[in-house]
């Protein structure tokens, strides 16, 4: 009975262990502007501190979308790559038009 009470807590310790190492990493902005604090607040997951970081800074939703990138990635494709809580924070960036394996962004024309 001792050696599986002592094999079941090196299962669960090692189990432990790869939560840890597969846990989402710390983003913290590059510098000071105003879109890094939006990208990295996007990544967080929470849809009231996005608002609050769109209205501090000015910006609508609809500008954001098309034209805020986030270490060279469009940010849609940074909070699906970074955030714990993609879907919902890009269906709020995009205004409900955001589906994960179906989201085209605008494609500007050049003339």
């Amino acid at each position: 009975m001792k050696a599986f009470t002592k094999t079941l807590a090196v299962v669960g310790l090692s189990f432990g262990a790869m939560g840890m190492a597969n846990a989402s990493p710390e983003l913290t902005p590059a510098d000071t502007a105003v879109t890094s604090k939006i990208c990295v607040t996007a990544a967080t997951g929470s849809k009231l501190k996005l608002r609050n970081a769109l209205e501090d800074a000015g910006l609508t939703k609809h500008y954001v979308e098309n034209n805020v990138t986030c270490n060279g990635l469009p940010i849609v494709e940074f909070v699906a790559q970074y955030s714990d809580n993609p879907d919902s924070i890009n269906a709020f960036i995009t205004s409900g038009k955001y589906v994960a394996d179906n989201y085209i962004a605008s494609v500007k024309s050049r003339h």
